[in-house]
């Protein structure tokens, strides 16, 4: 048992390592990963609110909730990250910020990413970007940047969401902008 300890248990944690590398990378070349790195450079403070839900999280997710909500469950089994920042600090420079959204903004437009908002309003940028399949019938990943005095926001879900699973979840939570996104059968 001393052996595993000292010898054993360090050489398998180590022997994950690639496994953890190439999660990463296939996040990273998923066509819904966003990386925010930029704009939270930015924000020079720790965030206030932190998200990172990862594939095994959701799994568990999944199973934990599947008795209770079919629906739900199917939508968050095809999830494979959900990354939520919240910075509060009235110390960060929204112009800055909204200057490097701007600019992350032209690269996801580049990259065949869908504005669906787009809010310039006083000192408030607000941008929320789709990334849909080539026929659109799946929803590869959801950016969301916010620029206000005192707060930026970031969100990226990332994963194969189809329009039904939206609609589905519009349906459980009574959210009718949702429910009108399902596609009709053929």
């Amino acid at each position: 048992m001393k052996i595993f300890k000292n010898v054993l248990a360090p050489l398998f944690c180590l022997s994950l390592i690639p496994v953890v590398l190439a999660a990463d990378s296939d996040l990273e070349s998923h066509p819904g990963y966003v990386d925010f790195s930029t704009l939270t450079a930015i924000a020079a403070t720790e965030p206030t609110v932190e998200i990172s839900l990862k594939t095994p999280l959701l799994k568990m997710i999944t199973n934990l909730i599947r008795n209770q909500d079919e629906e739900a469950a199917d939508f968050i089994s095809k999830l494979i990250r959900v990354t939520v920042n919240v910075f509060e600090s009235d110390d960060i420079d929204v112009g800055q910020v909204a200057s490097s959204m701007s600019a992350m903004a032209e690269d996801l437009d580049a990259a065949g990413w869908d504005r669906v908002v787009r809010v310039r309003e006083d000192e408030s940028h607000v941008d929320i970007y789709f990334r849909l399949a080539a026929d659109a019938d799946v929803i590869y990943g959801i950016a969301i940047m916010v620029a206000e005095p005192g707060e930026t926001v970031l969100v990226n879900i990332v994963g194969d969401i189809s329009t039904d699973d939206i609609s589905a979840l519009g349906r459980r939570f009574q959210l009718d902008e949702l429910i009108d996104l399902e596609v009709a059968d053929n």
